[in-house]
């Protein structure tokens, strides 16, 4: 293939990319912006791609969208892929990056508890390890409070009101306490809780949405407090951020409003529930 069709072929895939992550009707003067190309070469491109039904144009606002046929192409691609096997590789790298047991947690909506439903183990004889298909309730550990931060308030009473003691027999939380808790965790953009779950365990976790933005779980680590020093907190805490996001745009989500920057993280006390 000669330089100037693979440039083509770059230019073409970045500009479905955009019409796929900016979402809704974009213009030719916005595919520019984005791309930082001509505006002459977005609309050869956008012609080409029209050719074969990938994208479509709205004749009344001269605005483009996805087209039929791409759409088509993607649900059958969609119905191909396991979840587990997009999210392996993340969990994978991020354990590799810690060396500690690294999961993906997903909410159950309609009893408000999480289950550990992939698992990377922890290379270290010494570890924690979440039971495959074990319900914990939402209130409890970074990994559950991470996923409640996100979702609203009623569900928030709800799991406060049914928490009782934590599996490591922490007293339940107040409200109040509750929400002081989630509301550091949108600020910071990740949770952290130590001895909730399991005991003299320290955890790590940042939410991951679905494609249409819910909460479908989220990212975790978790270690022995023997192994763990305070100086270790924000490597730890930018790991679970990043490959959090990573599975989170896997899975199509589309970050609207960026949550705390990972440069921003700073340690902050260690609240037991």
């Amino acid at each position: 293939m000669s330089e100037e069709a693979t440039s083509t072929v770059v230019r073409v895939v970045r500009l479905l990319q955009c019409i796929a992550e900016v979402g809704g009707e974009i213009s030719v003067k916005e595919f520019a912006a984005h791309l930082s190309l001509p505006p002459s070469t977005v609309h050869r491109l956008l012609k080409l791609l029209m050719s074969q039904g990938l994208i479509e144009q709205r004749a009344t606002t001269q605005r483009y969208r996805v087209g039929r046929e791409l759409f088509r192409i993607s649900s059958l691609i969609a119905r191909q892929v396991d979840f587990e096997e997009i999210a392996r590789p993340i969990l994978t790298a991020l354990r590799d990056a810690c060396q500690e047991t690294c999961y993906f947690a997903m909410y159950l909506p309609t009893s408000r508890r999480f289950v550990g439903t992939v698992v990377a183990r922890s290379p270290h004889p010494l570890g924690y390890h979440f039971e495959p298909l074990m319900q914990q309730k939402v209130a409890w550990g970074a990994v559950g409070r991470c996923m409640l931060a996100y979702l609203p308030e009623e569900e928030v009473r709800k799991a406060v009101a049914e928490a009782g003691e934590s599996p490591a027999g922490n007293p339940p939380p107040s409200l109040k306490d509750m929400k002081a808790a989630l509301e550091e965790i949108r600020e910071r953009g990740y949770a952290s809780a130590e001895g909730e779950i399991f005991p003299e365990a320290i955890g790590f976790a940042r939410v991951v949405f679905d494609a249409d933005g819910n909460v479908m779980g989220s990212l975790g680590i978790t270690m022995p407090m023997i192994r763990y020093k305070a100086s270790m907190h924000k490597q730890l805490a930018n790991l679970v951020i990043g490959k959090a996001k990573e599975l989170s745009k896997a899975l199509g989500y589309r970050e609207v409003a960026e949550l705390p920057a990972s440069n921003e993280l700073r340690p902050r006390r260690r609240a037991r529930a």
